[in-house]
């Protein structure tokens, strides 16, 4: 009799351990300056929110990130404390991963700008930041040696 109930079980396993997957992950961290980020992962839906919020739990600004089939975040939304569109971003990476492209759109679509990410070294990037029309705005800043190099890391 209880051997049937064990197989039921094992049959069903492959099931309940991909809806586990699909879980929904909420992390809430207390920044130095006394304001609040809390980022919702949802595996389902392929977003990642961060909210912040400020030491009352008023809301300050929020992003939406969308995620690819790796949990890469390809693109955000960037919005400001009352859920109104301030500005959207898309990525693009390299093959090992790091961001090597990040384009801003305004909350109607129209390109802003976008910033270049040229990397010299393991932990160097030369930043170049361009406006809508293409010209260089500012460009040779480089950041790294510390871990400052914006790499693409899964969302688990």
């Amino acid at each position: 009799m209880k051997t049937p109930a064990l197989i039921f079980a094992l049959a069903f396993l492959p099931l309940v351990s991909a809806r586990a997957q699909g879980t929904i992950k909420a992390t809430t961290r207390m920044r130095p300056d006394g304001t609040t980020s809390t980022t919702v992962i949802n595996p389902d839906t392929r977003t990642s929110e961060e909210t912040i919020a400020d030491d009352k739990g008023k809301v300050l600004s929020k992003t939406v990130y969308f995620l690819n089939e790796q949990n890469f975040a390809r693109g955000a939304t960037h919005l400001d404390a009352l859920g109104k569109v301030r500005y959207k971003e898309s990525y693009k990476f390299d093959y090992s991963g790091r961001i090597t492209e990040s384009t801003l759109f305004s909350a109607t679509n129209q390109p802003l700008g976008r910033r270049v990410f040229v990397y010299e070294g393991k932990l160097q990037a030369r930043i170049e930041d361009y406006d809508a029309q293409g010209n260089l705005v500012s460009g040779g800043k480089t950041r790294g040696g510390t871990g400052e190099v914006r790499r693409a890391i899964p969302v688990r």
